[in-house]
């Protein structure tokens, strides 16, 4: 047999193995189990149904181009209110930032990409845990937008919140973000996801400033971890919103990841997206809006809207 002949037989036997393999997704993103690094820059999976809940906190602008001035990331809980984690807002003495220096951009997975006046709302009010204690406790904030977010918007809906704490140990939840491509290191530009193992607290017990009853203790399910851009990001378990990145994390060398419970404090939280609610960015006439107002009140309990 001549080299051509064996050269074709080679061919052949290489076009046969790729037809067996064709439906076993070798060429899907997940299928390589090595392509598992941080949340930060880790894999990309099917899990595009959570992008329409989250949204990217930057600065008003950008420094040299477009999404240069991610640094958090949060959640749409309404029309007109995001959650994030309080350490993305406050200074180390606690400080609220001003939030007309913020700017929310919704809907688009590529941080890099250039977006519209319609895809982005400034920040009208930021709301801080009144308990919060910086890397400790309560690490949640809500900010309210200047405008609402319009509810015809295909790629953009609110989280459905678990106001209970049935976390189940082994129970495998996913978490999502910008964060480092690798410990200090470049953001990602598409959003990065990483599932994780929900333990028990003694997993986690060795970690600064873990609080049991309100943090949830998890292990990444491969080689994976959260850095920063990724805080305020949420933790999803059965397509629920259970936990938010929140706190100190270290982004290399550990093996277990904190989340904020939020049926922790799932009652400051809703009562606050109440209060947003209650008010409205559209015209009123005087009569119409205090009768507006008078409605929501009575529909809350009479508690404050903002």
């Amino acid at each position: 047999m001549n080299i051509s002949s064996i050269l074709r037989v080679y061919w052949l036997l290489e076009l046969l193995v790729g037809f067996a393999y064709a439906d076993r997704g070798t060429f899907t993103r997940n299928s390589d189990d090595q392509f598992q690094m941080l949340i930060a820059g880790g894999v990309i999976p099917d899990h595009s149904q959570y992008v329409k809940n989250v949204v990217s906190i930057r600065t008003l602008r950008h420094i040299q181009y477009y999404g240069d001035n991610h640094f958090c990331t949060g959640v749409i809980l309404g029309s007109r209110a995001i959650l994030t984690a309080a350490h993305c807002v406050t200074d180390r003495h606690k400080s609220i930032m001003n939030p007309r220096g913020l700017l929310i951009v919704f809907g688009n997975s590529y941080r890099l990409n250039r977006f519209s006046r319609d895809d982005s709302r400034h920040v009208d009010k930021i709301l801080v845990h009144p308990k919060y204690r910086r890397y400790v406790n309560y690490d949640v904030a809500v900010m309210r937008l200047m405008d609402r977010i319009p509810g015809n918007m295909r790629l953009v809906q609110p989280v459905v919140r678990r106001s209970h704490n049935d976390l189940i140990v082994g129970m495998r939840c996913v978490t999502l973000g910008w964060g480092q491509v690798y410990p200090h290191g470049p953001y990602a530009n598409e959003m990065m996801f990483l599932d994780v193992i929900i333990r028990t607290n003694d997993f986690c017990k060795d970690m600064d400033n873990f609080v049991p009853e309100a943090n949830i203790c998890s292990e990444p399910s491969a080689e994976g971890q959260v850095c920063p851009g990724d805080l305020g990001a949420p933790l999803m378990c059965r397509n629920d919103l259970s936990g938010i990145i929140g706190g100190a994390q270290s982004c290399e060398g550990v093996t277990a990841i904190k989340f904020v419970n939020y049926s922790y404090v799932d009652d400051w939280v809703e009562d606050t997206v109440n209060a947003i609610s209650c008010s409205n960015s559209i015209w009123l006439s005087p009569f119409f809006y205090a009768l507006h107002i008078l409605t929501a009140v009575q529909a809350f309990g009479a508690k404050q809207c903002w």
